[in-house]
């Protein structure tokens, strides 16, 4: 049996192929590709996400967020430095947060104007001072 050719698409063509097709079909179309991995990278912790101060890898733990005057609480993700140097919002949280300050901006005409949102960074790290 002759494997199939994979056709020519853009990217959004393409994930919506590979959606409903398998690559077990296109082996003959498929080249090998050699992976080599920084020299410094030799446990799967070596990926973790660092603190830019101190190299130290970050953790993580859930925050509240209060937001319009204390009406809402949002749950979210914080990625931090152990030693107090760093913290950001993970990207989905963040993402949120901005959403939800956009809302309230809509807001703004009403008698009691909601509050900026409480995250400490929405947008870009926070460097702590240690």
């Amino acid at each position: 049996m002759e494997m199939a050719k994979i056709p020519d698409m853009t990217i959004e063509e393409e994930r919506k192929f590979w959606e409903t097709h398998s690559s077990v079909d296109y082996l003959d179309d498929m080249e090998p590709v050699q992976v080599e991995l920084h020299p410094r990278i030799t446990r799967p912790q070596d990926l973790s996400r660092r603190c830019p101060v101190c190299g130290h890898v970050l953790y993580f733990r859930h925050v509240d967020h209060d937001s319009a005057d204390g009406q809402v609480t949002v749950h979210l993700l914080e990625f931090y430095c152990p030693e107090g140097h760093f913290r950001q919002l993970a990207t989905e949280s963040a993402k949120l947060m901005r959403a939800i300050d956009a809302v309230l901006d809509l807001r703004g005409g009403t008698e009691s104007p909601p509050s900026r949102l409480a995250a400490p960074n929405i947008g870009k790290p926070e460097l702590v001072p240690a």
